[in-house]
């Protein structure tokens, strides 16, 4: 299967960029009961179709790519991101 290598810069400090990484990974978050998390749109895939390379890189098969790319046209406006389809040999 293909996978698409998505590599993103945030132009945006503060809460955009907090916003972002919130909606592409989730968050935790204490409460009076213990700690919880939010789930992001990496929560909502499987484990094993995605990669962090870094902070930045993501690698993702292909057919799971569009989700998370939902996210990156959302957030466009505070990113620079660019989308490059992996060859294997």
């Amino acid at each position: 299967m293909r996978k698409i290598l998505l590599v993103w810069d945030v132009k945006s400090r503060g809460s955009p960029a907090t916003l972002f990484y919130r909606a592409l990974c989730g968050y935790d978050y204490e409460t009076k009961s213990g700690r919880n998390h939010s789930p992001g749109i990496l929560d909502q895939l499987p484990e094993d179709v995605w990669e962090f390379i870094n902070r930045s890189t993501l690698l993702i098969e292909e057919e799971y790519a569009k989700m998370v790319e939902r996210i990156f046209k959302e957030f466009a406006e505070h990113l620079i991101w660019y989308k490059f389809v992996v060859e294997e040999e």
